[in-house]
Order: C-alpha cells, then sequence, then structure tokens
C-alpha cells in the first residue's frame, strides 16, 4: 500500500509510494496490530466471533516495492451508475474461473506471460479482473516456497514480499491489472480488520490502516479487496469480551486473547463490491475514492453498526437508531430490525459484557436468562434488551435462511442498571414474540392481535382469535418465570368451531406472562411452537376522564392518519404511533388499526416504488414481500401490476438476447458502409428510432455511423441493454413498422446478419408494446 497521498486524477503523479528504504524504520513501531502467522497452522479454539472481523487482515504499511497509487490519464472518480448484480454474474463466469484455476504455475516468473495467459479466453474487462482476482485468490503465497527466487519484477518475486509482508495484495493486483491495460487504482484508507470492536473510538479506529483497489470496468469505477477476498485470520481474540446470554439461554464464556492464525480463505463479496456496502468496513483516505455522490466523514464510518456482508445479501434493514454506539435508557434497549425477503428468515442474538471497557467483572451470582425480548411483526425484528447490571455490552445479530450467519453487532452502554429487571417468562427462541408468516405457515392465523406485546389487566379476562388454514391440532400453554405451568392453566382456555379458535386468558396477578402456542401436523405426533405472545399486567391506574390537548391531538393524527389513502404520510404515521405509545395512552381501538394501516402502507410503497423504478432487482423483492404480507388480499392489484412489469422486462432482456450477445465487430461492419443499402439504412435508422433519436437527427447515414460509434454508456449495446418501452416517443412505433413491412425478415438477414438481428429486435418490441400497457404504480 501507499506510503504517500494519492495523487489527483491529470496532476503530477511523482507524490506515490515511497520506496521503504526511504522510510524511518521507526514508523513500523506505531503498528500494534500487526498479525501474528502461526507456521504450524495449530487451531486456535474461537471463544468469540469477535464482530465477525475474524477473517479480516490488515496489510503491512511499509513495502519494497514501488507501485503508484494512480497513473495519469485515468478516468475522473465518481458513483457507479449501476451496481455489481448489473455487470457481474458469477454463474456466467465458471469458464473464466476455470481458466484462471489451471494457469501453469511457471507463467508466474513473467507478467506479460501470465495475463496474456489469464485474458486469452476474455471478452470484456470485467472477465479480465476476475481472471486475475480468481488466479490471485487460488495462491497459495504463504505457503509457497520461494527459496530460488531473486528480485521483485516477477509475480513470484512479489509473492515472496508478500509471504514476508513487505508488499502488498492491493499493490500485487495493481500491477497484474495495469499489465492487462485495466485501470487500477491503489486506495489507502483504514478498515475494520482484525482487532476492531465495535463501538471503538475515532482515535482506535484510526490504528487500522489498510488498502485495496478501484478498477474501471463496464463503464465505471469498481471496488475490490484482494486481501480480504484471499485470506482470513482465524481465532483472533480481544480478550475484552464474555459471553453472557445467547439465544434466550444463559452462558459465561470468557474470551481468551489471541492474535490467531492466517488461513486461506476465499470470500467472493470482496469482489466488485458495490461502494455504499464497503463504506461500512473500509474508509479512503481521499473522499473520491467512496465513489458515493453522498460521501461520509470519518466520524460516521466510526459510528455506524457493524454491518457484515450478510446483511446486504440478505436484504436486512436496521429501522431502529442507526449507530453501533448505544445507550441504554432506564436499562433497557431496543433495537429493530426489517428484512425485504422475511419467508424462511429467522434471527437470533448473542450478548456479550465488556469486562475491559466496564472496569470490572460482571457479577458471577448473575445469570443472563431470557433478558432479551425478541418481538415478530410482520417483516420486522425487534430485540428489547433487559440489563441487571450496569456495564460495557456487545450485542450482535445473527440470521439466516436455514443457517445461522453474523448479521450486524452494536455497542450498548448501559449507565444504570433496569430496576427490579426480571427475566421473561418463557424462551421461544426463534419463533420469537408475535405471529409471523412461519405462523401462517404451519395453518393458524392470528386475527385479534398482530403484535406480540399485549398490555392487559389482572383478572381481566381478553380473547385472541385465530383462524386454521391447514388441518392442524391447536395447544396452548400460560407461562410465568416462577409459577408453575400447571398452575396457570385454568386461566387458558381454547374453544373451537369449525377453523375458528378462540382463546380466552386472564392473569392472576400483575407481572409478565407468555401465551404460547403450538401446533401438530396432520399424522405427526409432536407440537411445534409457532406462535407467542408477552402478556404484561401492570396495576389498573385510575383513568382520567378527559385528556390534554396533546393527547387529544395525537389520537386525532393516528386515527386520520391511518385512514389516509396511499403512502406518503408513512413516516408521519410512523411518529405518531411512537408519540401515542410514549404518552401511555389508553388504546381504544385506534392504536392498533393505526399499526395494521402502517404495515399496510409500507408493503404498498414498497411495491409502487419498486413498479416507478422498473428495476427488476426491487420489483422481484417487492413481489416476494407483497405474497409474503399479511395484507396479500388488499395488495393483490399492486402485486399484479408488479409481476406484469416484471414479466415486461424480462421479456424485453430476452428479446435483447442476440443483440447484446453481438459483438462490436458486427456493429462496426454496419458502420464501415459508405452508402448502405436502403435495407440497411432503414433498419438502423429504425433502431435509432426506437431508442430515442429523432427523425431529422437520423436522415444522414453519417449521423447514424456517429451513434454506432458512441462507446460507453453511450455505445448502442449498452442503449439496447437498458431499453423500456416506456421511453418510446409517440408515433414513433407506428414510423418504424412502417420501415420494416417493406422487408421480411430473410431479406434483412441476407444483407447484412447484424441488420437481420437488429430487425428481429424490432419486431419484438413492436410486438411487446402493442401487448402490454406497463403499470404506473398508482394506488388502487
Amino acid at each position: 500500500m501507499g506510503c504517500g497521498n494519492s495523487t489527483a486524477v491529470g496532476e503530477d503523479t511523482n507524490n506515490n509510494k515511497i520506496n521503504s528504504k526511504q522510510v524511518n524504520s521507526v514508523k513500523a513501531a506505531g503498528n500494534k496490530q500487526a498479525l501474528v502467522v502461526v507456521a504450524n497452522g495449530a487451531a486456535i479454539k474461537r471463544t468469540e466471533k469477535d464482530d465477525g472481523n475474524s477473517n479480516l487482515k490488515q496489510e503491512p504499511e511499509i513495502e519494497e516495492i514501488d507501485v503508484r497509487n494512480i497513473l495519469s490519464g485515468y478516468h475522473v472518480p465518481k458513483e457507479p451508475e449501476n451496481r455489481k448484480v448489473d455487470i457481474f454474474n458469477k454463474d456466467k463466469m465458471k469458464e473464466v474461473d476455470a481458466w484462471a484455476k489451471k494457469t501453469p504455475e511457471d507463467l508466474a516468473d513473467s507478467y506479460e506471460g501470465l495475463i496474456s495467459h489469464l485474458t486469452s479466453h476474455c471478452k470484456t474487462d470485467v472477465e479480465k479482473v476476475r481472471a486475475i482476482f480468481i488466479w490471485m485468490a487460488y495462491q497459495d503465497i504463504d505457503g509457497a516456497d520461494y527459496s530460488k527466487v531473486t528480485g521483485n519484477d516477477t509475480p513470484r518475486g512479489v509473492m515472496k514480499l508478500m509471504k514476508d509482508r513487505k508488499a502488498s495484495y492491493s499493490s500485487f493486483f495493481a500491477l497484474l491489472c495495469r499489465q492487462a491495460e485495466i485501470e487500477c487504482v491503489v486506495i489507502d484508507g483504514w478498515g475494520k480488520a482484525a482487532g476492531y470492536k465495535v463501538g471503538d473510538t475515532d482515535m482506535d479506529l484510526k490504528k487500522f490502516r489498510n488498502s485495496w483497489n478501484a478498477v474501471y470496468v463496464a463503464g465505471g469505477w469498481r471496488l475490490v479487496f484482494p486481501l480480504w477476498a484471499c485470506s482470513a485470520v482465524m481465532g483472533h481474540s480481544t480478550g475484552a469480551y464474555t459471553k453472557v446470554e445467547a439465544k434466550g439461554q444463559a452462558v459465561r464464556e470468557k474470551e481468551v486473547q489471541s492474535s490467531g492464525i492466517t488461513v486461506k480463505h476465499f470470500n467472493e463479496y470482496y469482489f466488485l463490491t458495490d461502494p455504499d456496502a464497503l463504506i461500512y468496513e473500509a474508509f479512503p483516505e481521499q473522499a473520491r475514492w467512496q465513489l458515493l455522490s453522498r460521501q461520509w466523514d470519518f466520524s460516521k464510518f466510526a459510528d455506524v453498526p457493524y454491518i457484515q456482508p450478510a446483511y446486504f445479501n440478505l436484504k436486512v434493514d436496521i429501522r431502529s437508531k442507526f449507530s453501533g454506539r448505544l445507550k441504554s435508557t432506564d436499562g433497557e434497549c431496543h433495537i429493530e430490525l426489517a428484512c425485504g425477503d422475511p419467508s424462511n428468515m429467522g434471527m437470533t442474538y448473542e450478548l456479550f459484557y465488556n469486562h475491559l471497557e466496564s472496569g470490572h467483572e460482571i457479577d458471577a451470582n448473575l445469570q443472563l436468562n431470557n433478558y432479551v425480548l425478541l418481538n415478530r411483526a410482520g417483516n420486522r425484528w425487534d430485540f428489547g434488551i433487559r440489563f441487571p447490571e450496569a456495564g460495557v455490552y456487545k450485542f450482535q445479530i445473527l440470521g439466516g435462511k436455514g443457517y445461522e450467519t453474523d448479521l450486524c453487532a452494536f455497542k450498548i452502554t448501559v449507565d444504570e442498571a433496569m430496576a427490579d429487571c426480571k427475566p421473561l417468562p418463557f424462551n421461544p427462541g426463534k419463533v420469537g414474540y408475535g405471529p409471523t408468516m412461519d405462523t401462517e405457515i404451519a395453518g393458524l392465523k392470528a386475527v385479534s392481535h398482530k403484535t406480540g406485546i399485549v398490555k392487559m389487566f389482572a383478572n381481566k379476562t381478553m380473547e385472541f382469535n385465530f383462524t386454521l388454514t391447514r388441518d392442524i391440532v391447536v395447544r396452548t400453554e400460560l407461562l410465568h418465570a416462577t409459577i408453575a405451568k400447571e398452575d396457570l392453566q385454568k386461566y387458558c382456555k381454547m374453544t373451537q368451531k369449525s377453523r375458528n379458535v378462540s382463546v380466552q386468558v386472564s392473569v392472576p396477578e400483575d407481572g409478565e406472562y407468555a401465551l404460547a402456542l403450538h401446533a401438530q401436523q396432520k399424522n405427526r405426533s409432536d407440537y411445534d411452537n409457532v406462535c407467542n405472545y408477552l402478556l404484561t399486567s401492570e396495576k389498573k391506574k385510575k383513568k382520567r376522564e378527559w385528556e390534554n390537548p396533546i393527547e387529544k391531538r395525537t389520537r386525532n393524527n393516528v386515527s386520520v392518519l391511518a385512514k389516509a389513502k396511499g403512502t406518503k404520510c408513512v413516516e408521519e404515521l410512523e411518529g405518531e404511533i411512537e408519540k401515542f405509545q410514549k404518552l401511555e395512552m389508553e388504546d381504544k381501538g385506534e392504536l392498533q388499526a393505526a399499526q395494521d394501516a402502517l404495515e399496510y402502507k409500507k408493503d404498498q410503497k414498497c411495491l409502487k416504488d419498486a413498479i416507478n423504478r422498473r428495476n427488476l432487482e426491487k420489483l422481484e423483492i417487492a413481489i416476494k414481500q407483497g405474497h409474503n404480507s399479511r395484507f396479500k388480499e388488499k395488495l393483490s392489484r399492486l402485486i399484479e401490476d408488479a409481476e406484469e412489469l416484471r414479466n415486461h422486462l424480462v421479456h424485453l432482456n430476452k428479446i435483447a438476447h442476440d443483440i447484446l450477445e453481438m459483438k462490436q465487430s458486427t456493429i462496426s461492419e454496419l458502420r464501415s458502409y459508405k452508402s448502405p443499402p436502403n435495407i440497411i439504412f432503414d433498419i438502423m435508422q429504425s433502431a435509432f428510432l426506437m431508442l430515442g433519436e429523432t427523425s431529422e437527427q437520423l436522415e444522414v447515414w453519417e449521423n447514424l455511423q456517429v451513434l454506432m460509434g458512441k462507446m460507453g454508456k453511450e455505445s448502442m449495446l449498452r442503449r439496447v441493454k437498458t431499453f423500456d418501452t416506456i421511453k418510446v416517443k409517440p408515433g414513433v412505433q407506428q414510423k418504424v413498422e412502417e420501415m420494416l413491412n417493406k422487408y421480411s425478415e430473410f431479406e434483412a438477414r441476407v444483407a447484412s446478419a447484424g441488420a437481420g438481428t437488429f430487425y428481429c429486435w424490432l419486431k419484438d418490441v413492436c410486438i411487446a408494446i402493442d401487448q402490454t400497457e406497463p403499470p404506473t404504480g398508482n394506488d388502487p
């Protein structure tokens, strides 16, 4: 990585990397976090997940190769116009990957020979960078024998330096890409590597120097972190934490400080990572290399939660305060997450106590068992954490579909323990509290109570109503932390009429209880827990017969906003609901109605936004969310519109396939005509008419040649790829059909294979316009 600052594009590039021989060796003493590589690979037991950063390393601060951070003439850095998913498909790279992995070992003795081999089968810059990336990832840099290697002017020579931590992955990657004539920048900055703890101070985080790369491919700058993609540190532990609760169970696992071991580890995530994702883990010295239109400052980088790759892959979203440095209120803290596709999604947690920052060990007699409330509602998970002891904690959230992986982590400072802090009455595991999609999949649909926390009063009966959607047997339990469940069964009665189930519940005294519902599937002997409610009973306060002006206004606002049509008031409604709850007002039905309306409006907004954006990825997410929604029936028209638009866009992509597979040389061949036959002129004129050009611009062949010769985002193939029928101007379809109807497909293909391909595309587009009137996302 560069020891000097990167230069601006087009400026003098002399101020770049400094040879290590020119650097005072005292600088190395500042690297307190240097990794220890254990040669024998002895396994070190992991006692704590270390925020998931146990797989992240740091580059050496001093190198023995002189690689400039940037070369003159490079494109100006700016945010890419599209995302990784738009330019990279792993499944389409199988041949490139296989070719790179089979590279003969002796080619590492020459940059020219190595790059010539790696890129010989590549058609695009993305494929070239991919081949280099895969070859690098599969080199056993730390395990290879370099005893016969002299000099550092070959790939093998640089790998020898890398093994000795005298050269970086980022510098090596830049050398390889530049040999392949790919613009590649070395970015110096800070990365949340091994040793980082969520919530660390800005000063502590400044210790974690690192470097990575930006490559210019597919018309834009993309980020690659070769070090983190190729290697990992296993077993790294700061020695600061003691795990005290996990998944509702009390544990007491104190970590042992360890620098861990370095291992080969391939991580696809760090190849062409989207800038708005990598910024959570890697912060560049020069703000322009964030590649974001809305740039972060270092304080924000240090403050955000520790976000893991799976957070983005699983489309998770933090809905509570977006900070990695949280503070409890009255000994409690709430963290809420949502998921774009909640089907089969599970979330759980681990709670750690930081004895170093707390200044003492946690009370040995204190067992944190069921001190975290997991409340489920639709596509949301709300973690309510109770703290019986003050101190500094870390809260790690894990999740996945059929598996568990780290999603995000938070530091929580607890200045004062919760008064009269008691554990929850029951450990519901991943099911949590509240009806979910899994509840409905099991065959039980909640009718009366849609949220997991229900307030009630002692000796007053409350009725919970459900509908059976499958042939199941339902069993109920009323549970308390200290009262035996056998003594509580008389307070919980269930009746069933046809497919309607009613559960009448009362509680004998104030406190917290859990109503658990278990379902037995047909031809099964066991019961599965499918839904739970936390019943909170407090002494009945004497009701005021009047409400103050603020309460009246809040009650009215909640009712009015809940009934308002459209989705413009979502944030306002959310704020009024929060105010209603903080004022502890009596719910006369308005609060439940507003909460239902808010959930419906959010699902509605997701669908409408996806339709208006006309983005395939967003549409897929919105359609799934719509089908998983409790309000699927009310959303049915919007879901149909979204599916119709999705199918329309997929069809456009499909009919454009032959053109997108066309080589640039075919376009060049069409462009090379000095005076083309009428059929070719008419077809290409029609194509550019369809792509949005005006008739006046297309009367002269030379103008068509200019348009065919454009590159990058203005290239003809790129415009076909992003084409959407909604952009077609009135009257264009009729003009195009009139020109094309003079010829047959056979005549077009005889005239030119390329022209024939455009002829077929235009015909298919005209049919698509006739068949589909794409939806607009208006309210149903």
